[in-house]
């Protein structure tokens, strides 16, 4: 295709191309405007489609891209602005208000409060937050934008713009549907703070009555009172934005969980086929659901629902409480496929006072489940938690019924039941890609049971994987480090992380040698620890941070990241990648 456009003479059309795949690395971005004019053109509207984004942290040293947007307002706000010392720029290069594609409301918010701490001289003045966050909105619409994602946060720090802006804002969104109908993406997030301020939940009705586009629909609840004190008028909001889709493929649904415990709904406050169900559009184009952290204990109309979906091609459950319900039962006893790709098993407090009658009951509805589900499931994880007996039931029936296995994330307790693990990753070898295992031994194993177990990790791992990731609770010795890493001869990783009880000057030698200079990551995070006041204590540190380490690595081109940066997170990786 590059080709045929060179040989034809359409260089603008491939220039075009070939910037968007450059979308989201900045630095390359911002040198393709010093090359010329036209690369300049097609290269501003990808640096400003997002500038609210946490991804692009030059962008928040004084925020003065506020400044840009904010020259387009009346003169009366540009003077109140100016007592308080903000002074907006008479002119710009490009209509910049026109190519913003994304709008989380928690980043702008937050942005628009360290923007005017940051800026706001004169402290005698005052000026709305609420205000300025009204106006930028007001000039996104009034310069023709048309956004293609929007994530609605009501955050703490949002609901310092108080209810009226909140509602002019979406007011003025609703007159001006343009702003919103080619939308794509939508999230919806509201903790429990949004009660004090008595939001009207009818804001929602924007994304009915002028929007039929959304493909991907976020719902989270991050508090659990904040949904049930409304749950029928937000079950009806959200049920109307649903089936008012043309082209639906995700929903995404999130509850956090209070203390570490799902608070769960009545049975009757989500039923579930009246959202995801029945005769609507949305369920005969539905073609992907993540359930995240659902409490399916108390949702009785599953099958009835799923039933009703006819073109789904994959569920997700992942951090969901599925033990002690009847989720796995009418899974089991639905008429037809279901497309489990993704399981991810938390604990549930009350295994802990489970029966042996019903644990052997549980155990053998997991056994049905995996055999209906097996030749689909394609991620699998266990919580640090979950029961031991029903874990590695669990992996015994995997191991029998699952062949397409990518993502396995796992803890362990001890050495023996590890080897129990690299059964599994042998057994997943063909199509293994993403593994995590995390070992929980005790510090009186023996040297010589840790090298055997680090010995046959090295040996049981696919030749090639996307990311790798090792924590070990125990110090492991300097020389299990060495044979460990030198075994591993064999296998590129693209992303190589360890979490180690170690001192780096135990194992970073031997990354060295056998990890940097033969190439064998792309990238590569080590969280462990330093001495400090010789050998009296020690202290947590991270490679990313060892400034003369952290060169050394990228002289072979090898990408240091922190560790949070490059774990992949679960619901992360599935909302990525389906």
């Amino acid at each position: 295709m590059a080709c045929s456009k060179v040989f034809l003479g359409n260089f603008p059309e491939l220039t075009y191309d070939i910037i968007q795949y450059f979308q989201d690395d900045i630095p390359t971005l911002r040198s393709c405007i010093l090359v010329n004019k036209f690369l300049c053109q097609i290269t501003i509207p990808l640096l400003w489609k997002d500038p609210f984004s946490m991804k692009n942290p030059k962008n928040y040293k004084n925020f003065h891209f506020i400044e840009i947007y904010l020259q387009k307002i009346n003169e009366s706000d540009k003077t109140l602005l100016n007592k308080c010392g903000i002074k907006l720029p008479t002119k710009t290069f490009f209509n910049y208000s026109n190519f913003i594609k994304c709008i989380n409301t928690r980043n702008i918010c937050s942005i628009i409060i360290n923007w005017f701490e940051i800026n706001g001289t004169n402290k005698n003045f005052t000026f709305s937050n609420g205000r300025i966050f009204f106006l930028l909105i007001k000039i996104f619409i009034e310069n023709e934008a048309k956004l293609n994602t929007f994530e609605i946060e009501i955050s703490y720090k949002y609901l310092t713009m108080g209810k009226k802006y909140f509602n002019s804002t979406f007011n003025l969104i609703l007159d001006n549907p343009k702003f919103i109908n080619n939308l794509k993406n939508l999230k919806l997030h509201f903790n429990e703070a949004i009660k004090k301020y008595d939001f009207n939940y009818e804001f929602l009705k924007c994304f009915y009555y002028h929007c039929n586009s959304i493909s991907s629909f976020h719902i989270r609840f991050s508090e659990y009172k904040s949904f049930k004190d409304n749950h029928f008028i937000i079950e009806n909001q959200l049920s109307q934005i649903i089936n008012s889709q043309k082209n639906l493929k995700i929903i995404f649904s999130h509850i956090r969980y209070i203390n570490e415990y799902m608070l769960p709904f009545s049975s009757e406050s989500i039923p579930l086929y009246n959202i995801i169900g029945g005769n609507t559009d949305s369920s005969k184009s539905l073609k992907n659901i993540i359930f995240h952290r659902i409490d399916f204990r108390t949702i009785i109309y599953i099958k009835k629902a799923f039933e009703q979906l006819n073109v789904l091609e994959s569920i997700h459950v992942i951090d969901c409480l599925i033990f002690n319900s009847n989720f796995i039962q009418q899974i089991i006893d639905l008429n037809k496929p279901f497309k489990l790709i993704s399981l991810f098993i938390r604990k549930d407090e009350h295994e802990f006072f489970m029966s042996d009658e019903n644990r052997n009951l549980q155990i053998e509805l997991l056994m049905k489940l995996f055999q209906k589900v097996g030749e689909y499931l394609e991620n699998i994880g266990f919580d640090l938690y979950v029961n031991d007996e029903l874990k590695y039931k669990s992996l015994e029936f995997i191991n029998n019924y699952c062949k397409r296995i990518k993502f396995f994330a796992i803890h362990t307790s001890s050495i023996q039941k590890a080897h129990i693990v690299l059964d599994s990753v042998k057994i997943f070898e063909q199509t293994l890609n993403y593994l995590a295992i995390s070992t929980f031994t005790s510090y009186d194993e023996k040297d010589e049971s840790r090298i055997e177990l680090l010995l046959r990790l090295a040996h049981v791992l696919p030749c090639k994987l996307e990311y790798l990731n090792l924590y070990f609770n125990t110090q492991i010795r300097k020389n299990i480090w060495e044979v460990f890493l030198k075994s591993l001869n064999h296998v590129f990783i693209k992303k190589l992380l360890f979490k180690i009880n170690n001192l780096f000057d135990d194992i970073l030698p031997y990354i060295k040698e056998y990890i940097m200079k033969e190439k064998r990551v792309e990238y590569l995070a080590i969280e462990g620890y330093i001495e400090i006041q010789a050998s009296t204590y020690r202290d947590k540190k991270e490679l990313f941070f060892m400034t003369d380490e952290l060169k050394e690595f990228e002289s072979y081109n090898i990408k240091v990241k922190e560790y949070n940066n490059l774990y992949v997170r679960a619901y992360e990786f599935i909302d990525e990648m389906y």
